[in-house]
C-alpha cells in the first residue's frame, strides 16, 4: 500500500493478522499503570513499525533527520491503524 506524508509517499506492505497482533501487543505495554504513554516504551513500537514497513529503513528513510523519520512512522503507524478499525 501507499502512505502519503509531508515529506514523500512510501510503498508499505498491508499489514497482516499476526503482525496487528505483534503490534497492539508492544502497544500495550507501552501503556503504564496509570495510562499515560510510556515514551520510550512507544519507541519499540516506532522500531517494530520501521522493520515490518520497510525492507531497507536506511535507504528509504536515512536522509532525514530523526523527528521527520518519526513523522513518517506516524503516519505508517497511523494508517496501519486505521486499516485495523476498518476491518471490525
Amino acid at each position: 500500500m501507499k502512505v502519503k506524508t509531508e515529506h514523500g509517499t512510501f510503498d508499505v506492505p498491508n499489514i497482516t493478522f499476526k503482525a496487528r497482533r505483534e503490534l497492539h501487543k508492544l502497544e500495550v505495554k507501552a501503556i503504564t499503570k496509570e495510562g499515560d504513554i510510556d515514551t520510550a516504551k512507544f519507541f519499540d513500537v516506532l522500531d517494530w513499525i520501521t522493520n515490518y514497513a520497510f525492507t531497507d529503513p536506511e535507504r528509504s528513510l536515512g536522509k532525514f533527520d530523526d523527528n521527520i523519520i518519526d513523522e513518517i512512522l506516524m503516519t505508517v503507524y497511523n494508517t496501519y491503524k486505521d486499516v485495523d478499525q476498518k476491518k471490525s
